[in-house]
């Protein structure tokens, strides 16, 4: 049976944040930037990738339905171009600005980003939404295999001096915030518990990929207290849709 107290305090050393679909609703303005990559290219069907490569890095997308244009520097100008042509159709998750800006008034940074963005478009979404990024900004050029490799969270947790710790669990507990399958299982394949944002999946499909947590979105969760003890600190689960029995249990 899932677990039913509300508010649930749970009591983390690191947070880790997916950003598309996660922290703001991109989704609209990436699928306007497919949509125009694929109206000269008849063999490209963007309601198809659209369909199925939220989560995925755009080079990977594009190295699998369109290998011409499969350079890093072509990426990273058609993403950088993303919030200033399209951002029209973009916005915050309910919560998530608010909740970032409150980590970032922690006396030591707790969190980190890990995106499968590239850092030009991801940077411009922290400009568009006034948040300060995090010192580890992981992006889809700072990994050699995107999610659901489970690399971008392990440099997330890592960077934050929170490595897996196999022998006694408790002393690295780190949270994932995500949306997508793709980044549930990398999280998972870090050693991290996932938190799962009903953004862009139902609550159903998030507890079928494993997360431990699912909330409608940040308004459901806040910031605790730090505890320079432990290093830790508290989120309060004010609501949520889901959660494991287990969730406490590390």
């Amino acid at each position: 049976m899932p677990l039913t107290e509300k508010p649930l305090s749970v009591k983390v050393n690191a947070c880790l944040l997916d950003v598309d679909g996660t922290i703001i609703i991109s989704q609209p303005a990436i699928a306007e930037m497919w949509r125009n990559f694929g109206k000269d290219k008849p063999y490209f069907d963007s309601e198809h990738v659209i369909k199925i490569s939220h989560g995925w890095r755009t080079y990977d997308a594009i190295a699998k339905f369109a290998p011409d244009f499969a350079t890093h520097e072509f990426v990273a100008k058609l993403e950088g171009a993303i919030p200033e042509k399209y951002g029209k159709f973009a916005v915050q998750v309910p919560g998530a600005v608010k909740f970032c800006n409150d980590m970032n008034s922690l006396p030591k940074e707790k969190w980190a980003v890990a995106t499968s963005g590239t850092f030009e478009m991801a940077s411009q979404w922290f400009k568009f939404l006034n948040i300060k990024r995090p010192e580890n900004f992981i992006t889809a050029s700072s990994v050699k295999e995107g999610k659901p490799a489970p690399e971008c969270y392990l440099k997330g947790r890592n960077g934050l001096g929170f490595p897996i710790n196999k022998q006694d669990p408790s002393k690295s507990k780190v949270f994932v915030f995500e949306d997508a399958p793709a980044g549930i299982a990398a999280g998972k394949a870090a050693g991290c518990k996932i938190v799962g944002i009903a953004t862009t999946f139902d609550a159903d499909t998030l507890k079928e990929k494993g997360c431990d947590i699912i909330i409608k979105n940040f308004e459901s969760v806040k910031l605790g207290k730090y505890d320079p003890s432990t290093d830790e600190v508290e989120l309060i689960f004010n609501d949520y849709l889901y959660a494991k029995d287990d969730l406490l249990k590390w």
